[in-house]
């Protein structure tokens, strides 16, 4: 088997957890190497960066942050250095394939960084791919994603269950449906394709079979 690397770009600290965990889990359990770019640290820097590193620990990948010790939001950047400073990232990394939010997710600060690395794609030619964010709670959003790839995640879902609970700074108040959301959408996902629980994911393009 060839060992590959895959590049996840997120906002936000837990966006991976939410939206792939259980693929990140079985990536490393099979082998492959897993580096997860956080953009974003909306809030309690040191919390969310401990949180992070502890999660990413758990699912076997590696974490970076665009920037420490201060709080951040996709808006506070313009696209360009964003841009910049994803070009770099990427040719240092050299991935197999990148995974990111998709173009026309709901949240604001998803959407910047999405456009950000399809723009990046200019130079970087590899398989890129949209995750799948929760997005029931609105309903103009919600079912616009249409995915073109299922993973199989039965063995694994445990696993990103326990990885999100590690996020418990972001496990409260209106936030709590986290949980039982995933499930949900995992379960969907899991009979649309056949499997107990799947995550879905939109090719954009796919560099070879």
């Amino acid at each position: 088997m060839i060992k590959k690397r895959n590049l996840i770009i997120t906002a936000h600290p837990d966006d991976a957890e939410i939206t792939m965990g259980g693929t990140i889990k079985k990536m490393t359990t099979l082998g492959h190497e897993v580096k997860n770019l956080i953009i974003c640290l909306p809030s309690e820097p040191e919390i969310r960066i401990d949180e992070a590193k502890k999660s990413a620990k758990l699912l076997g990948m590696d974490v970076e942050f665009l920037e420490k010790n201060k709080t951040s939001i996709a808006e506070d950047h313009t696209l360009f250095y964003l841009i910049t400073k994803l070009d770099r990232v990427i040719e240092e990394y050299q991935p197999d394939s990148i995974y990111t939010h998709f173009i026309k997710d709901s949240h604001q600060d998803h959407r910047i960084v999405a456009q950000a690395v399809l723009t990046c794609f200019r130079k970087h030619k590899c398989d890129l791919l949209s995750f799948e964010q929760i997005n029931q709670n609105n309903l103009i959003t919600s079912n616009q994603f249409i995915p073109n790839l299922y993973v199989d995640i039965s063995e694994y879902f445990q696993e990103k269950i326990k990885s999100l609970e590690i996020h418990k700074s972001q496990m409260v108040g209106h936030m709590t449906h986290y949980l039982i959301d995933v499930e949900k959408l995992a379960e969907w996902r899991g009979h649309q394709s056949g499997n107990r629980y799947a995550e879905s994911f939109l090719i954009i393009h796919k560099k070879d079979f």
